[in-house]
């Protein structure tokens, strides 16, 4: 089990990926909240279809045709970096960089919000 799951926050000090899901339609921001909380009783175990490794230490949660992408922090926390609706087959390589770049931001500002499960 997880200690926590957290947004990143950007410079500006906005929550992408909270923005992302406050978007969604109840019964989505429903789906995505099963797929956290599963993510937080499996941690590391949570594989496909609920979850999977991208690469570079990034992950993404896969509930229905959103994505959320994530990485752990500290071995048993969960930073959600980026979110998108899926559209294509493939996850474009914008995405993973500007994911892997969000990482490397949260390891050395700590700027994460912890959200509540």
């Amino acid at each position: 089990m997880l200690k926590s799951i957290g947004y990143f926050i950007d410079d500006r000090g906005e929550k992408p990926v909270k923005e992302f899901i406050d978007k969604l339609t109840k019964k989505e921001q429903a789906k995505v909240f099963a797929y956290l909380d599963e993510l937080k009783r499996q941690g590391h175990n949570l594989h496909r279809p609920m979850a999977d490794y991208l690469r570079d230490g990034i992950y993404e949660l896969r509930p229905r045709a959103n994505r959320i992408f994530y990485f752990f922090f500290l071995r048993e926390n969960v930073v959600l970096l980026h979110a998108i609706r899926k559209d294509t087959d493939k996850i474009l390589e914008s995405d993973l960089d500007l994911c892997i770049k969000r990482r490397k931001q949260a390891e050395a500002k700590g700027n994460i919000e912890k959200l509540d499960l």
